[in-house]
Parts: C-alpha cells; structure tokens; sequence
C-alpha cells in the first residue's frame, strides 16, 4: 500500500478520535454546568488538538440565569496538557482561540463573567493565568507570544496588538487596590480600573509589570524588570526602570 495512503488514513482517524472525544467531553461539562444554573456551548468545526482534555473547575456564582459558557476553537487550536478552566456557572463566560492559536502545558483560565480572545497563532506558554472578572475582557491579535508564567488580570479590558511578544513571568493588571488609610478591609474598598493596550510589534522583557492604565504606541521595547504605571509611552522607543523611562529611540541612529 502507498505509505502516503496509509498516512493519510492514520490521521483522519486520530483527528476523528479526537473530534469524539471533544463532543463528549463538552456533553459532560454541559451537563455539570446545567447542575449549577449554566450551560455550555461548544464551536469547534474543526475540532481540537489536545494530549488530554481541559479540567473544569466550578463555582455557582454569578448574577446570569442560565450562565453561558462558550468555547469557540479556530482550525489547529491547541489545548495544552493540563488546562484548568475556572468558571462561573451564572455568569457570561466566551473563550475563543483564533486558528493555530494554542495553550501550553499548565495554563489556568479564570472565567467569572468575561472574554478572553486569543487572535490567530498566539501562544501562551506554560503555566500562563488569565482571569476576567464580570463583564471584562482578555484581547489579542495576531501571533502574539506569551512566555511561561505569565499573569493577565482583567476587570475591564486588555489588549494587545499584532506580533506583541512578552518575556516570562510578566503580569499584566488594569486594575488595583485602593485603601483610604481607614480599619476597612482593603479587599472590600473599591478596586482603581483603566484599561491597558500595548502596540503593535512591541517587546516586553521578563519579569515585567504594566500597571493600569499603561498605553504603549507599536514597535516599543521594554527592557527585563520594566515597572510601567499608567500613561502614554510612545511607540518606537526603548523604555526600562522602576519607575519606568524612556531610554532611547530605537532604530539607526540619525546620519550625519
């Protein structure tokens, strides 16, 4: 028999095996998510790529009666080993994973109420957390790289253009404690929130920190250790520090 044949024959049935035990796997956790007041819908034409399939931690929190769960997987996505889906059962919860997009080994998604959108190719590495809070959002574009251990917090939105590539052990908040100085617990004062969007082609060095309300133009650089608080930093530019500055332009420097 051609081996070409024989090839192909063996990959339509692994992937047929895979597709099987996606269905049943999105019936179980359906059915565990209609025992605590959600359900789940699963969008996956063309199935998934998996070595085991993700575990579902649930919670009946929410203010959503039925909480939605929506897995939406683009061609070639990829579910790492030992993904861990927290989710909030009465609460609108979206996880779209653009075509080869894909999650390593470890990685935990907390789901109380938001979206996470990662755009085609993007890849979180191992032991990556995303968590969105009630009606926030996680957004990528293109080919975006995370490193492992990397932390995102959303309370509202964060985004993150084309080709952004972020070092390990980076976190990303747009969100913070305030504390007014008084006995009230400081988990119970109100959270600070301001969006955070980084552009297009930028690099961020590990063991970075982007605080709320940081806004980076595209093709910027932030060294290792970068510290970045809220504000403009313009695009094009290597910025490193705590607190963080601007260090120079990047590209050939001026003729003459």
């Amino acid at each position: 028999m051609n081996p070409g044949i024989v090839r192909s024959t063996a990959r339509r049935a692994r992937l047929g095996g895979e597709r099987a035990r996606l269905q049943l796997w999105a019936r179980r956790l359906d059915a565990r998510l209609r025992r605590a007041g959600g359900r789940f819908v699963l969008d996956a034409p063309h199935g998934a790529h998996f070595h085991e399939l993700p575990h579902a931690e649930i919670f009946p929190y929410g203010d959503t009666s039925p909480g939605t769960l929506t897995l939406r997987l683009g061609r070639h996505a990829h579910l790492g080993r030992g993904l861990i889906l927290e989710i909030w059962a009465a609460a609108e919860n979206t996880v779209e994973l653009g075509d080869e997009a894909a999650f390593r080994a470890g990685t935990r998604l907390q789901l109380r109420g938001g979206t996470i959108r990662l755009g085609p190719r993007t890849v979180i590495r191992d032991y990556g957390l995303l968590d969105v809070m009630h009606g926030a959002a996680i957004l990528t574009g293109e080919r975006v790289q995370f490193g492992s251990q990397c932390a995102l917090h959303a309370a509202e939105r964060i985004e993150i253009a084309d080709h952004v590539a972020v070092g390990e052990r980076t976190s990303i908040f747009d969100s913070d404690h305030s504390h007014d100085g008084s006995d009230m617990p400081v988990v119970d004062q109100p959270d600070l929130v301001t969006p955070v969007t980084i552009g297009r082609n930028t690099f961020i060095g590990l063991n970075s920190l982007l605080l709320r309300g940081a806004h980076i133009g595209p093709n910027a650089m932030l060294a290792a250790g970068t510290v970045m608080r809220a504000g403009e930093y313009p695009g094009g530019f290597l910025y490193a520090g705590t607190p963080v500055r601007s260090v120079r332009p990047l590209g050939p420097p001026p003729a003459g």
